[in-house]
């Protein structure tokens, strides 16, 4: 069947079919950072979204050195809870000071997600609260060799100093980091090698030979093995010391563009339905998605085309690059009916895609005339399923 009338059958499967866009579901997990200092208290949040309880294994990994068998703790986590971990180092671990990272993975058949450890800021009194969140990065979504990640913002004045966070993936990672100044020009580059899930942590100034420094980005080259990496900037301000976090692109490079890649399309609206994109060979040989658009409407705030389609059913394969300038083809409904779709979008580092839907429907009649005509183009965004 290749179409559907109900509107209730619509919102559940547009609910069903929005992405997380940033806080990644993953049932392998990496915080870069984490601490427990006089100043640094972390809480975690783990959020299970799935139907079943799922096991839950919360991993400890030390700072400056490999963690082949970290501390583990492990929790169930109820369909639709979220653990909360307060103070988590101290009170979940027993360690009154510690410095590192985490690795949570989960067990059962569901995958974890909405998963951020928040480090809080309190000055020697706790009259005040300041701090910073870093969420969880897939482990399938670390930079990988022959990828690159970009970190920007980053200062060192009086006013504001930077420090970086990585945690390596499972065989380590080598990594070349550029520091760029705004203009583009680089004005130094280190290299870093750190062991299977060790977690590190340089100042800026330590890691290359800068003395002032502003609004600066980092290019982090892999040559080996895999890793996240983030940033930190702080206020120097004595009563404030009050971070921000930098956050990493996800990493782009010479990886392959072959694979399956999930997609999400929005209207105006904010709706989304969506499916799934492969590529072969270097040629797009299926789409298979849901289609829906309300930004088609009959001047009195009512959709003129109410209904959600399949589509991709008739794409003849086409070469990735000739998606830039938008491919053409025509599905037919049985139940009458068809719609010209034009898909546009440009690859972003083999990792993910963006663009545009066009659809144009014809031969529709009685109560699904109003799919006749265009429609509004709908954004097209896409990242691999690794």
């Amino acid at each position: 069947m290749h179409r559907f009338v109900s509107s209730l059958v619509c919102f559940t499967l547009l609910a069903a079919a929005q992405p997380a866009l940033a806080i990644t579901p993953s049932d392998d997990l990496l915080i870069a950072g984490a601490a427990r200092t006089r100043l640094w208290v972390d809480d975690l949040y783990i959020s299970n979204p799935g139907d079943n309880t799922v096991t839950v294994n919360v991993m400890w990994l030390v700072r400056n050195q490999a963690n082949p068998a970290p501390d583990t703790r492990t929790f169930n986590i109820d369909p639709k809870a979220t653990l909360i971990l307060a103070d988590v180092i101290l009170e979940t671990f027993g360690m009154n000071r510690g410095n590192g990272a985490f690795r949570i993975t989960s067990e059962g058949g569901e995958v974890i997600a909405n998963l951020i450890a928040v480090a809080v800021i309190e000055d020697e009194n706790g009259s005040r609260t300041l701090g910073s969140g870093f969420e969880g990065i897939p482990a399938s979504a670390a930079t990988s060799a022959g990828q690159t990640t970009t970190l920007m913002g980053i200062v060192a004045t009086t006013r504001f100093r930077t420090n970086l966070f990585a945690t390596a993936g499972a065989n380590g990672v080598t990594m070349e980091l550029d520091l760029l100044d705004p203009w583009g020009p680089v004005i130094d580059t280190a290299t870093v090698t750190l062991e299977p899930y060790e977690p590190w942590l340089s100042e800026v100034t330590n890691l290359w030979d800068i003395n002032d420094l502003l609004n600066a980005t980092a290019a982090v080259r892999v040559t080996s093995g895999s890793v996240v990496i983030l940033g930190s900037k702080i206020d120097n301000h004595q009563m404030s010391q009050d971070p921000t976090t930098l956050e990493s692109s996800f990493g782009v490079g010479t990886g392959s563009l072959e694979g399956t890649y999930q997609f999400a399309l929005y209207d105006s609206l904010a709706f989304a339905s969506g499916g799934n994109l492969v590529i072969e060979d270097g040629a797009v040989t299926a789409i298979n998605g849901t289609y829906v658009n309300f930004d088609k409407e009959d001047g009195q705030g009512e959709p003129e085309c109410p209904l959600i389609f399949q589509w991709g059913f008739n794409l003849t394969p086409a070469a990735v690059e000739s998606f830039a300038d938008g491919v053409e083809f025509t599905d037919t409904y049985p139940d009458g009916g068809e719609i010209m779709w034009t898909v546009t979008f440009t690859n972003d580092g083999n990792l993910g895609f963006s663009g545009a839907l066009d659809a144009v429907g014809a031969s529709f009649s009685g109560v699904d005339s109003g799919c006749n005509g265009s429609h509004p183009a709908l954004l097209f965004e896409g990242g691999k399923d690794q």
